[in-house]
């Protein structure tokens, strides 16, 4: 039994050291430069685990990551903000980053700024606008949230000229692609009724 709790102390000092040399490799290439190292170390700031969990570090290294064009520090620049994940939510910053993000060819961003000026957080209401970021992420990203409510505002003239055809085809293609609300939009609305 002894030889057992010494051979598993040894293993939890060995894990320990790997997981903090692992974590001090990333601060090396981070402070280097490298963004997905930055990136990364922003990531193990921002939660408990590996280091200590550290706000103003991971926001430190999101941004020198972000600063650089990294797609996913930009969305979790985003996301904090939007949420007020651990930070004072600030959806005017969130928007800019989402933006940037967009802009960068992050589809996930586009639905958010489709949800943004859908629901008028942190930008002006537009439907129309709400409906081409929804369709971007939806043709070009493949989101199934994005292909139904593209399909919604199509199907019902919500905030754009309605077109019946093109909406239920958006909302079968999200239902294809798993999306549970798009199938219970169908049933509810009996689209089936439209299929040839």
């Amino acid at each position: 039994m002894k030889g057992f709790i010494k051979r598993l102390f040894l293993l939890t000092i060995i894990i320990a050291f790997c997981g903090n040399a692992n974590a001090q490799t990333f601060v090396r290439a981070a402070e280097d430069g490298d963004a997905n190292a930055q990136y990364k170390l922003g990531k193990m700031y921002s939660q408990d685990g590996r280091m200590q969990k550290n706000i103003k570090q991971a926001i430190y290294w999101y941004n020198k990551a972000a600063e650089q064009g990294h797609k996913e520090a930009i969305m979790a620049l985003a996301d904090m903000y939007y949420y007020g994940e651990d930070v004072e939510q600030n959806v005017h910053l969130a928007f800019t980053y989402y933006k940037k993000a967009s802009e960068n060819g992050n589809y996930e961003a586009d639905y958010a700024l489709g949800e943004m000026y859908a629901q008028g957080v942190g930008v002006a209401k537009h439907l129309p606008t709400a409906f081409d970021y929804y369709k971007k992420s939806a043709d070009k990203g493949g989101l199934a949230k994005a292909m139904f409510k593209a399909g919604t505002m199509l199907y019902e003239g919500n905030g754009i000229k309605k077109d019946i055809a093109q909406g239920i085809n958006y909302i079968k293609m999200a239902f294809n692609e798993g999306y549970p609300t798009a199938l219970e939009y169908w049933k509810e609305n009996q689209l089936w009724q439209y299929e040839e």
